[in-house]
């Protein structure tokens, strides 16, 4: 895919919210977001995936313009967003928008569908109030609630969780959107229920040519939903990994990386039964706070001390940029080598 202006540049971006230890005591920070540089471009899926704390909601929220960086720049089509005219903020609102990842708290449960996705429509003036019902019953269609006329009048606790979820990117792609960003949106909804929604993302850029954004803490979904697309992989607030997702997972650079891929469960006993290649602590076993250095070095196992004392930076190792001290010296990632030299001998 031939690459134009980005949609969304975030260039140095940190955020720092405000944490009280105590009643008495003195506010220090907690920093969500460090050095964050990323841009979205046109059609393309970028994957975001980390655990659990690691700043990936953040960071969408930072793009949707829901929280405000602490310093550092956020471009919406090269224009600094607090430099907009009133026109381009409008645009901006518009053309990023969000599928959260809780359906129960993100529809209102005392509106019926009809005024859910109807309401910004008028208000948009992307449509009038004698054609709404055509119109919301149009986007009804596309993410394959039909017949519309059975949805239009219900609640959302009328719903099933996949209904709403699918709800919910309706309203999404009523506003025309150029990107959304899709926040863990099949977590909450039954296994059988999850490709079929992560196949709607995917007609949706491939047809409409709507970038997505996907964050997941999962990485068998993001391979899935991110197969031609790129990944991020953040830990701590920071982005320690990037580049194409098939080329970035079959062969991992950063320890962190490895580690997640390490803890996936393979369904080959074969594989199942052999080491582990990377053992790291959990976060309760550390020490609360960010670490000087590396930020996981403390749970590192091929920390050195140049990893405590000394920042690494993002830098080309085969096909990632990936930010780490000793990438020259680990050893090849092979999680899957034994399960493919038994397949092979066997074959």
């Amino acid at each position: 895919m031939e690459k134009t202006a980005p949609i969304v540049e975030l260039s140095h971006v940190e955020v720092n919210f405000k944490k009280k230890a105590g009643l008495f005591k003195k506010a220090d920070y907690v920093n969500a977001l460090h050095d964050i540089n990323l841009s979205i471009y046109p059609g393309e899926v970028v994957v975001l995936v980390g655990e659990s704390g690691s700043g990936k909601t953040t960071m969408a929220n930072v793009i949707a313009g829901i929280v405000q960086p602490t310093s550092g720049k956020v471009f919406f089509k090269g224009t600094q967003v607090p430099k907009m005219n009133q026109e381009q903020r409008e645009e901006y609102r518009s053309r990023i928008q969000m599928v959260q990842q809780d359906s129960y708290a993100s529809l209102n449960p005392m509106r019926r569908m009809i005024k859910t996705l109807g309401d910004p429509l008028v208000i948009k003036k992307y449509s009038d109030k004698k054609n709404v019902e055509e119109k919301v019953s149009h986007f009804l269609n596309t993410v394959e609630l039909t017949p519309p006329e059975n949805f239009l009048q219900k609640y959302p606790h009328q719903l099933s969780g996949g209904q709403r979820q699918r709800m919910l990117i309706a309203r999404a792609i009523s506003m025309n959107p150029e990107l959304l960003l899709a926040d863990e949106p099949v977590s909450m909804i039954d296994v059988s229920l999850r490709v079929s929604v992560l196949n709607l993302l995917a007609i949706l850029n491939q047809r409409d040519n709507i970038a997505i954004t996907y964050i997941t803490h999962d990485l068998a979904t993001a391979r899935y939903v991110g197969q031609n697309g790129r990944i991020a992989v953040m830990y701590l607030g920071q982005i320690v990994e990037t580049g194409n997702l098939q080329e970035v997972l079959s062969n991992p650079q950063h320890p962190y990386l490895r580690a997640l891929l390490a803890a996936v469960p393979i369904p080959d006993p074969r594989v199942a039964r052999q080491p582990r290649e990377t053992n790291i602590k959990t976060m309760e076993e550390i020490e609360e706070g960010i670490p000087h250095g590396c930020r996981f070095h403390n749970r590192c196992p091929y920390c050195k001390e140049i990893c405590k004392e000394k920042k690494p930076v993002m830098e080309k190792h085969g096909f990632s940029m990936a930010a780490c001290h000793r990438i020259a010296e680990l050893p090849p990632f092979s999680l899957y080598q034994a399960s493919r030299k038994e397949d092979n001998h066997e074959g």
